[in-house]
């Protein structure tokens, strides 16, 4: 086990989607029923947020500057003005959706799931949106919580969790392309379900447990690593921040917990050995 401290005490309803961001020294998450992005810079000492006009499922950064935003009916470009450009939607009816968890790969491409709002079964997908196209491509069907996404150092590995299967999978990846290859197991969760998650500088994946008070790390080869507690359970994903990305940022969610002063705050943890890698930017 391990010790945490809070590194942002801005209450979330839903707290989700860290991304460290070298341009401007910044951690940025959302609160998909709050409609916001969130910011703190790396050191504490300024924070902001953006408003959404609708839930806000992830914000992916761009490489040429500024967000994605995944909303319900699709990501949007964040404008500098506060405004929003529509990028392709979500391919057809997407009423009772929401987009969930959503990350660029290392070539540039932008990957995001849906959900519906009340969890049925097979409801969701995996999408992936090249730069320059004008439509999204469809990759998975039939998930029912699109969540964590990472890739190994190399590319060659894609990670993806639906929630509800408890399992961590792993695909052979094609980076030329963007395809992934065959499915099969990383790691299967006995306690609490996996949610977001990241991948390290050595290839370790650390998977935050919704309803398990903890992240974990596993070994390229499925092997449990360690555990870092929580104070509260509702953990949703984390991220490697800060100049050296030597402080794993932690988010979780306060929905369903009004009496828990824990839930919903941002948390700090410093391994003493394991650094992350970069966060890629969508090159649309």
């Amino acid at each position: 086990m391990s010790d945490v401290e809070v590194f942002d005490s801005r209450r979330c309803e839903l707290g989700e989607g860290p991304l460290y961001a070298h341009r401007d020294g910044r951690v940025w998450w959302v609160d998909i029923l709050g409609s916001r992005v969130l910011w703190r810079s790396a050191d504490g000492t300024e924070s902001g947020e953006l408003r959404t006009s609708a839930h806000v499922g992830a914000a992916v950064p761009v490489c040429g500057g500024g967000f994605v935003a995944c909303l319900p009916a699709g990501p949007v470009r964040l404008l500098p003005g506060g405004g929003e450009q529509r990028l392709p939607g979500y391919p057809g009816d997407t009423d009772g959706l929401r987009s969930n968890d959503a990350k660029a790969d290392p070539a540039g491409r932008l990957w995001l799931g849906t959900m519906a709002y009340d969890e049925r079964p097979g409801a969701g997908a995996l999408y992936r949106l090249d730069p320059g196209a004008t439509a999204l491509t469809t990759v998975f069907t039939g998930l029912t919580i699109s969540n964590g996404l990472g890739w190994s150092p190399d590319g060659a590995t894609m990670y993806h969790i639906d929630t509800p299967t408890g399992r961590v999978d792993a695909y052979d990846y094609d980076l030329d392309t963007g395809q992934p290859g065959a499915r099969r197991t990383l790691a299967e969760i006995d306690e609490g379900h996996p949610d977001g998650m990241c991948v390290d500088a050595e290839g370790g994946v650390w998977v935050a447990l919704w309803a398990g008070g903890a992240v974990r790390r596993y070994t390229p080869d499925g092997r449990l690593d360690r555990v870092v507690a929580l104070p509260t359970p509702l953990v949703t994903s984390c991220v490697f921040a800060g100049p050296r990305l030597d402080t794993l940022v932690i988010t979780t969610a306060s929905v369903g917990r009004p009496d828990d002063p824990h839930a919903g705050l941002v948390y700090a943890h410093q391994p003493v050995d394991v650094v992350g890698k970069p966060t890629d930017c969508f090159r649309g």
